[in-house]
């Protein structure tokens, strides 16, 4: 079922025209330094405000800011991809900490050049079967919902097939088909064994289109 995010986004907007007015409203002329930081501690404000609107609706739609970034450095494969970018879609100021993360479970996502500056770029389109697969892939996954948990596994785990033993582990529940039902209303591509016979074994289910 479509959730609408109204809210979020009507918040976000007024916190960005709210920084608008503040710097549009600021001297250009015989600028004091005290007027300055005024402007610029407000403007600050709004900003944040910006990045917890931000932040809400990334939660309810993705999950994590580790699994968006997933989700996003996986929808632009060895594309380079700005700072600000990945700070926008985590929508938190430790972003660098969960590429870091994703770093440490296997994913290859290289910084091209050196500073706070420097872009990054997925080079490899996913991970290898063995380390998807691994103990430790499936022991990294956090969220604090089923439905979360399942979302960051099936995208580390794609384009290989998890197992209902698997799922079943992740999700921490033993209602995770009905997780997956939901996540399907919800607009996400898992596909089962009616789906691709002869790619994903019965029981078993693939996050798809992830990399178009």
């Amino acid at each position: 079922m479509a959730t609408s995010h109204g809210e979020q986004l009507e918040r976000l907007e007024r916190s960005l025209k709210e920084a608008l007015a503040i710097v549009q409203a600021t001297p250009r002329q015989d600028l004091r330094a005290q007027d300055w930081l005024e402007t610029a501690a407000q403007v600050g404000t709004h900003l944040s405000e910006s990045r917890d609107a931000l932040a809400e609706v990334r939660q309810d739609v993705v999950g994590g800011a580790r699994t968006a970034l997933l989700l996003y450095f996986r929808s632009h494969p060895g594309e380079t991809l700005h700072p600000h970018q990945l700070e926008g879609v985590a929508a938190i100021r430790a972003w660098a900490r969960r590429i870091r993360e994703l770093r440490g479970i296997g994913w290859q996502i290289d910084t091209l050049g050196a500073g706070a500056e420097a872009p990054y770029r997925l080079a490899a389109s996913h991970l290898e079967e063995t380390v998807a697969t691994s103990e430790s892939t499936l022991e990294s996954i956090g969220g604090k919902n089923p439905g979360e948990r399942l979302i960051e596994y099936l995208l580390h785990i794609s384009p290989w097939p998890a197992s209902p033993q698997q799922l079943e582990r992740v999700a921490k529940t033993p209602t995770w088909r009905q997780e997956i039902r939901e996540l399907v209303d919800q607009g996400w591509l898992i596909q089962s064994h009616d789906d691709a016979p002869k790619e994903i074994p019965p029981g078993h289910f693939r996050l798809a289109n992830l990399e178009g």
